[in-house]
């Protein structure tokens, strides 16, 4: 069983105190790797790497910083094979997903980011004849990023990529139960030409290495991906130095399907948008209202549907869905599913564990479909973070947009409608961050992703993100240096 170290100056590392934690397969729930238990020194170590790392790599043309992630794009998927299998082992997500899904995409976005770095520009403002008013855009220094487990590799480049094109060094508390491909992405950064002490990954609990993290003082910016209590935890800690933080968080997001929708269409997107990655996307498609006249329809379809994604073995590129990520968070997806069944919801598909050969030892949920589910029960309302979705009937357009905003939540919605200037509509009405009209869970690196309410605040992807990373500076320059200016009078 391979150990593996922390990744701090450019090297691999013991943590100091020698402990470790253990990593667990969750398709067969068995210990597959250790990983090092980082502690307050070990996160001192970083901290110095990088600030020693920081001017070098900030004062570095950022056409320079750009062909380090170009080159580290090439070398991602020339291990393309190598991080497929390792998220797959620690995270349980189907091969044929982090083949053809994860890794790709890791590659494609850090060539985005390497691209349009190189066309962020400042402004001149014309506050005068008299003066030079502009602004430039500088690195925060050291930032940390906290990252989520249910895309352990995507999620790290989302921020990673961002932040050091930008010139900022990084420190990176990747999931405990999943920091494998993290470490593996640091490995090929350095090896595509990140300096040392560019990339730091300290691995252990959240509670611990990741609170201290957000909670020193020489630490510019916090990046957080993850559940909505962690990132209330994480403003509460980081307002004692008044860093920045950078929140992309929960979801319960409306699926809504009015009278006038492509139902078989809707179908395929709602397969799709709901469970996905064992429907352990922030983004998924878990509150479904339909419309009356077309429910029964959409019902009997989707059930369908969602009856021929195949589970099983994760490394069998055959499988859709994989297990959840481990055993206490299927366990919290089953009280959520009793809770349902108590409720009073028409439990139309699945409900329990699998109990085949491939699926017995791990962490599986099968695809859960409820109907005639209340609005207001609390499986309806709290992000479940599984493959576990409500359907409800409405009857007219206003009570659908209005139980779309009755949530705490605002990350993302759908509309599925044949009128598209009414979908556009809308979509103007709907609190979330992303409104898909006739498509749910497509996520591109050139859109901004982020969301409102407890949701959180802040971009990820797109040109919007490069502003998240830096500090926009005012300089003003006299021109003409002489004493009268149009505002002196005041002044006599």
């Amino acid at each position: 069983m391979k150990t593996y170290q922390a990744f701090i100056n450019g090297q691999w590392v013991d943590a100091i105190g020698g402990e470790t934690i253990s990593i667990v397969n969750p398709a067969t729930g068995e210990v597959v790797a250790q990983a090092a238990k980082c502690g307050a020194q070990d996160l001192e170590r970083a901290v110095e790497a990088a600030e020693k790392a920081g001017p070098g790599w900030a004062n570095t043309p950022v056409s320079e910083r750009s062909k380090v992630l170009l080159r580290a794009s090439q070398l991602i998927m020339q291990h393309q094979k190598e991080l497929a299998e390792l998220e797959t082992m620690e995270h349980g997500s189907p091969m044929r997903k982090t083949m053809n899904f994860d890794v790709p995409l890791c590659a494609e976005q850090l060539e985005y980011f390497a691209g349009v770095a190189r066309a962020m520009t400042g402004d001149t403002i014309p506050v005068g004849p008299w003066c030079l008013s502009l602004t430039v855009h500088e690195p925060l220094g050291v930032v940390g990023l906290i990252t989520p487990w249910n895309f352990p590799a995507l999620m790290v480049v989302w921020k990673l990529g961002a932040a050091l094109v930008t010139g900022n060094t990084c420190i990176v508390k990747p999931p405990s139960i999943a920091p494998l491909t993290t470490l593996k992405l640091a490995e090929i950064l350095t090896e595509a030409g990140a300096p040392a002490g560019t990339v730091n990954v300290v691995t252990g609990p959240g509670g611990e290495i990741g609170e201290a993290l957000v909670r020193h003082p020489r630490v510019a910016k916090i990046g957080f991906t993850g559940d909505s209590a962690t990132g209330k935890r994480i403003m509460h800690v980081a307002s004692d130095s008044v860093k920045q933080v950078g929140l992309e968080l929960g979801g319960k997001n409306a699926f809504v399907v009015l009278d006038d929708a492509d139902v078989d269409a809707a179908v395929q997107g709602a397969v799709f948008g709901a469970f996905f990655n064992s429907g352990q996307v922030c983004a998924a498609a878990s509150r479904f209202y339909i419309h009356d006249s077309r429910y029964d329809e959409f019902a009997r379809k989707f059930v369908e549907a969602a009856q021929t994604l195949r589970y099983g073995d994760p490394m069998d590129m055959g499988t859709v869905i994989g297990p959840v990520a481990y055993a206490a968070h299927r366990d919290k997806i089953e009280a959520y599913i009793g809770e349902a069944k108590q409720s009073g919801a028409k439990l139309l598909l699945g409900g329990e564990r699998p109990q085949t050969e491939d699926t017995k030892n791990g962490y599986f949920v099968a695809p859960t479909i409820f109907g005639d589910c209340d609005h207001h029960a609390r499986f309806m309302r709290e992000e479940i973070f599984g493959p576990v979705v409500g359907l409800c009937r409405f009857q007219e357009t206003e009570e659908a947009i209005a139980m779309a905003n009755d949530t705490a939540y605002g990350l993302s919605a759908s509309l599925w409608t044949g009128d598209t200037a009414k979908g556009i509509s809308l979509a103007g009405r709907i609190k979330a961050g992303t409104v898909w009209i006739n498509e749910h869970l497509i996520i591109f690196c050139d859109t901004p992703w982020g969301g409102c309410k407890e949701s959180g605040w802040g971009k990820d992807l797109s040109k919007m993100v490069l502003e998240e990373y830096t500090l926009t500076k005012h300089i003003y320059v006299d021109l003409v240096r002489q004493p009268e200016k149009p505002w002196y009078g005041i002044l006599k």
